[in-house]
């Protein structure tokens, strides 16, 4: 029972470290892509560069944890099917958690009048729990509590 307890627990430290990873590497791509909005069109265009930035980052990340961070775990069917829905889902779930994040940031920054780039942070910081349950039992059907 303890053998069994530890190896879940180091599957989970493994698995949420490589999720870290990879969302610490997706947010540095989402804020390059809307550095480069912003410089290619200016602050016109911020919502619609913001878009395209969360998508494109929230789509490598998926890929990334697809093929890297869950790899040898669960759901993975489906073929070109089955990648598209569970990238589906993930987008989902990063909605959810980016609606989170913007919640907490926009109460951060009103309520204490903290820069929002950092309340940003904090945000991203905040939904980062939502985000890697919900993605390892949504999407990919793992199950963090107990042995799959």
């Amino acid at each position: 029972m303890a053998d069994e307890r530890r190896r879940i627990i180091i599957a989970n430290a493994i698995r949420g470290s490589k999720f870290s990873l990879v969302s610490i590497f997706s947010f540095g791509i989402e804020e390059g892509v809307l550095a480069s909005g912003i410089f290619l069109f200016g602050t016109l265009y911020l919502i619609p560069v913001n878009v395209v930035a969360v998508f494109t980052s929230v789509a490598v990340g998926f890929i990334f944890n697809e093929y890297w961070t869950v790899r040898n775990e669960g759901y993975h069917g489906g073929l070109i099917t089955g990648l598209v829905w569970r990238l589906l889902k993930f987008e989902v779930v990063y909605a959810a958690g980016s609606a989170l994040g913007i919640v907490v940031q926009l109460l951060i920054f009103h309520n204490f009048g903290l820069h929002p780039v950092l309340s940003n942070i904090i945000g991203a910081l905040a939904a980062y729990p939502l985000n890697y349950f919900t993605s390892m039992l949504y999407v990919w059907k793992i199950k963090v509590w107990k042995n799959h």
